[in-house]
């Protein structure tokens, strides 16, 4: 079973309650909530905030969770880049 999508994303933000309001419009593109994980200031470009989010996936096949995920990226912006789990 795959439970959650962990994503990562860079939004121009001067502080987490900024960055908060960013992650409320994207939660209002999908069907499901999404959560701040991690917040900090992105050191290549200080006027960027890197953010790490979850949101609940419920998928029982791989090829299922690929699908939604891709989708709901799609939904929320373009373009986006696909990268393999870190080891």
């Amino acid at each position: 079973m795959f439970e959650t999508i962990r994503w990562r994303c860079y939004v121009h933000a001067g502080d987490r309650r900024s960055a908060g309001r960013v992650v409320s419009r994207i939660e209002k593109l999908l069907p499901c909530p999404v959560e701040i994980e991690g917040y900090e200031r992105y050191w290549k470009f200080p006027e960027l905030a890197e953010l790490r989010l979850v949101s609940p996936l419920i998928c029982p096949t791989p090829e299922q969770a690929l699908l939604t995920t891709l989708q709901r990226a799609w939904t929320i912006a373009t373009p986006w880049s696909l990268l393999g789990a870190s080891p």
